[in-house]
């Protein structure tokens, strides 16, 4: 009985979640009309990702169109501190990103929106993610990405568009073989 309450009481706070991260009040931020076509802009492969501004835990604010204009890649990975999960990929990423910290910009944008700067910080300097940027989620971001798991990731190429899309734990060669095509993309 009791693991039975237990499962409930997880699907609840999981159902909580995801219905939190799926809201529609978040605005799309679309680029001039002269220069992308709407069609162009969404959350698939091939496609330019909705522009945001985000501030990270160290105070830096990022523009996402700015790297395309830097001719930089980027990831930005969805997580949560509570994420068994994400816990799994930051403990290989932190041994295989270095190398490619010059080349791809790692953002790592909470989507638990009730987790501050200051347990985020905690969070990376317990997983030792040096290099890597961390942020607050925004309500914004979560609803224009569709996120509603915990390791989502988007590989964003240096041309601005959209390399891949996916969730669940990688293995180190996984991670290999992403961080290695963002940077020769």
């Amino acid at each position: 009985m009791a693991d039975k309450n237990l499962i409930i009481a997880f699907l609840l706070f999981t159902l909580i979640i995801i219905s939190a991260c799926a809201s529609t009040t978040g605005h799309q931020v679309a680029a001039p009309s002269d220069q992308i076509q709407s069609a162009d802009i969404g959350i698939h492969k091939g496609q330019i990702p909705p522009d945001f501004t985000i501030s990270t835990i160290d105070g830096k604010q990022l523009i996402l169109r700015e790297f395309k204009n830097e001719n930089k890649p980027i990831l930005l990975y969805f997580w949560a501190s509570w994420c068994p999960y994400c816990s799994q990929d930051f403990d290989i990423v932190k041994n295989i990103y270095p190398k490619y910290a010059d080349k791809v910009t790692f953002l790592a944008i909470d989507l638990d929106l009730n987790e501050n700067s200051e347990l985020i910080k905690n969070y990376k300097n317990k997983k030792g993610l040096a290099g890597v940027d961390f942020a607050e989620g925004k309500e914004s971001i979560l609803s224009d990405y569709g996120i509603t798991h915990t390791t989502t990731k988007y590989a964003i190429g240096k041309d601005g568009k959209i390399l891949y899309k996916g969730s669940g734990v990688f293995n180190e060669e996984q991670w290999e073989i992403l961080l290695s095509a963002l940077a020769n993309s």
